[in-house]
């Protein structure tokens, strides 16, 4: 009995790392929405000497970036009531298909400013929201006692995004690495763009959305063939211990490991994850902590999605170092993700996090010094990343923990990044009016770092659980129509 139960872990196990690659697959092509610091500098130039939005500047195509985060945040939570009812693998389906086709219809409404932000901005960020947290979520349900873990590699995706497909817009559009040439604003020096003379480079910008639909195509329908909903047996037993966890994460225990005879600690016993409805889960004080962070935290995450290249445009001449400059971004975007959920898995919430919000306050008090050389710029921007990407790990793994990750996981997950849609909102309104009233950039990023030691104070509030309480409703034998 023994031997039959360890080659069904076995079985699962490996299944389970099948369904994590393909949603790091998925992934990948959400995580586009990284590329859009590199990507917007060959967007706003064409909209300024292609079409008659002749006065766009990049802080007007900060647009594009909010909707796609409000996009995103606004459709979790729909992502994840689709789930129950259309099953998962028809979701992820779903939210990919309509990624592609939006990418694709950018080449056609990139001729206005304003059709530009409702399909590479506002629909491309309902894709992005419908297939993330259902992707991720069916992951940690394969490997339950990996949660931190699992999230973290299956975002680190997400964050591998700018890593794949900088390198191919960057090429694709500019392969003769021509540097932007006009300079309209004295004031700012640093904000450049291709003009007249760059007609070639122009020219490229509407045909480089169909390339990237090209390729979402077919690392989606990889991705998509990888997924699989696990047994009922697998969701049924995941449980966890309920016990003390002062400074660490719950332990995770089975059914079959109790009948082999491993002991509880005293006051421990073996409880039934549970799975809060999204009505519970905004009666919860440990909701709005994590909502608050997140809120806090998405100031630094969009000036540096949207910034990153502009600012460093202004002491780099080198539009290919500057691309690999955010593929370097990328990749620690990536790591950062892993290794923030596997600090979670050893500390806590709490203590993860709020290292990471002082970090990321300590980088942008210092932004500001970094204009010293390119190399020095390429390092800040690399750490400036890794901090980025630590909130996408920690707070998925922190949600689950505390309101469970059965099928209402994707919703849960989705009110919390609600946060990035106010955020992002806020972050626009801040670089938006500083532009305006010509603020130097040491301002905004201090403002910024502010924000980011607030959410530090708010995070020492979360009460770490080892379980939730039996007062709420336990995971379904069976999830609705799985596939």
């Amino acid at each position: 009995h023994y031997f039959i139960q360890s080659n069904l872990r076995m079985n699962e196990t490996a299944r389970g790392f099948l369904v994590l690659l393909g949603a790091v697959l998925i992934h990948i092509t959400l995580g586009v929405l990284y590329c859009f610091g590199n990507f917007s500098t060959y967007i706003a130039s064409y909209l300024r000497y292609k079409t008659k939005f002749t006065d766009i500047r990049f802080s007007n195509t900060q647009w594009i970036l909010t909707l796609m985060v409000c996009g995103q945040g606004s459709t979790m939570v729909l992502g994840g009531l689709l789930e129950k009812k259309i099953g998962t693998r028809l979701t992820i389906l779903l939210g990919c298909v309509c990624l592609s086709t939006t990418t694709a219809l950018s080449y056609f409404s990139i001729h206005s400013f304003y059709g530009l932000i409702v399909t590479y901005g506002l629909l491309f960020g309902f894709s992005i929201g419908i297939a993330y947290s259902t992707a991720l979520t069916l992951s940690m349900r394969w490997l339950p006692k990996y949660k931190g873990v699992v999230a973290g590699s299956v975002v680190a995706g997400f964050g591998l995004g700018a890593m794949v497909f900088n390198p191919i817009i960057t090429k694709f559009i500019n392969p003769d690495n021509v540097s932007p040439d006009v300079a309209p604003y004295a004031d700012k020096p640093e904000e450049k763009y291709f003009g007249p003379d760059n007609d070639a480079i122009l020219n490229r910008v509407p045909y480089c959305f169909l390339v990237m639909a090209a390729f979402f195509v077919g690392l989606q329908t990889i991705g998509n063939l990888l997924l699989k909903a696990p047994p009922q047996q697998l969701v049924h037993n995941n449980t966890y211990i309920n016990g003390p966890s002062e400074n660490g994460p719950p332990s995770s225990k089975s059914p079959e490991d109790d009948e082999q005879g491993d002991a509880l600690l005293p006051g421990q016993q073996v409880q039934d994850e549970l799975d809060l409805t999204p009505l519970e889960v905004l009666k919860s004080r440990n909701f709005w902590i994590l909502w608050f962070a997140f809120f806090c935290n998405n100031q630094g995450i969009c000036y540096c999605s949207t910034y990153w290249k502009t600012f460093g445009q202004g002491f780099i001449d080198n539009d290919m170092f500057l691309a690999a400059i955010g593929s370097a971004g990328s990749i620690a975007n990536a790591l950062s993700r892993i290794f923030w959920g596997a600090v979670s898995d050893r500390t806590g919430y709490k203590i993860a996090m709020s290292t990471l919000q002082a970090l990321f306050a300590l980088l942008y008090i210092v932004m500001h010094y970094t204009q010293s050389g390119k190399w020095g710029y390429a390092v800040f921007v690399f750490c400036l990343f890794f901090c980025v990407g630590g909130s996408f790990s920690l707070l998925p793994a922190a949600s689950c923990s505390s309101f469970g990750s059965g099928v209402n996981s994707s919703a849960n997950y989705g009110l919390v990044f609600t946060a990035a849609v106010v955020g992002s909102l806020l972050n626009l309104l801040i670089n938006t009016e500083t532009t305006q009233h010509n603020w130097p950039d040491q301002h905004v990023q201090w403002i910024v770092a502010a924000f980011l030691l607030a959410g530090c104070i708010g995070t020492a509030f979360y009460k770490e659980k080892s379980a939730i309480t039996s007062d709420y409703q336990r995971v379904p034998e069976v999830e609705p129509h799985a596939e």
